[in-house]
């Protein structure tokens, strides 16, 4: 199936499989995964952004990963956890974008490598909408270190799942936060070789 068929068959079924209110703002596909970005409202009225990934093989969802962060009202740089661009570029090389997202998440927070990080993210241009970071790598660098020094330190240790499609691409992986085990779920618009907006879900697992 293509890519448009496979998100359709998860639109479809998004709210009754997850027995939450979905409003999606970004979903992208790549083979037989489709990952799903949005603001869900649980039957109680709570609202969470959410991050979803979906298998699906013959019009049907044969697998589904998810997790959901509550919304943040105010965030350290003023934007919220899901707006910002919304639409795929799909001329752009889906190949070169799964690459670049990667790369960024290895180096970054696999191997805490931060000698470089003009290299992978779009300097102080980089638009970070998880709400505990400011814009910019200064932003990124600053709270990075604020955490190590609070004994918080961040660091994943494997990547699971990479999906991209066009300039986005999306990474599943697993790790540690403040002496907690994790799941990240990251979310990459990529231009001219460098990550310029990341979205993210992390939770305990």
């Amino acid at each position: 199936m293509s890519n448009e068929a496979n998100k359709q068959v998860v639109l479809a079924a998004i709210d009754d499989t997850t027995g939450r209110k979905n409003q999606v703002h970004r979903v992208l596909a790549q083979g037989d995964f489709v990952v799903t970005h949005a603001t869900t409202t649980f039957p109680d009225g709570g609202q969470a952004a959410a991050f979803d990934l979906w298998q699906v093989a013959d019009r049907q969802i044969t697998g589904h990963w998810g997790d959901q962060e509550p919304i943040v009202e105010r965030t350290a740089n003023g934007h919220t956890q899901v707006d910002g661009v919304a639409v795929i570029d799909t001329a752009a090389g889906t190949d070169a974008t799964r690459r670049v997202a990667e790369e960024t998440v290895r180096t970054i927070l696999v191997d805490n490598d931060f000698s470089d990080l003009d290299r992978y993210l779009a300097g102080e241009s980089y638009i970070q909408h998880n709400p505990r970071f400011a814009d910019g790598i200064s932003g990124l660098a600053a709270a990075l270190g604020e955490l190590a020094k609070s004994g918080q330190s961040l660091k994943y240790s494997d990547v699971l799942d990479v999906v991209a499609e066009g300039n986005f691409a999306y990474v599943r992986s697993v790790g540690v936060f403040a002496g907690a085990d994790f799941v990240f779920h990251d979310l990459f618009r990529v231009a001219d070789g460098r990550a310029v907006e990341h979205w993210d879900v992390m939770v305990p697992r």
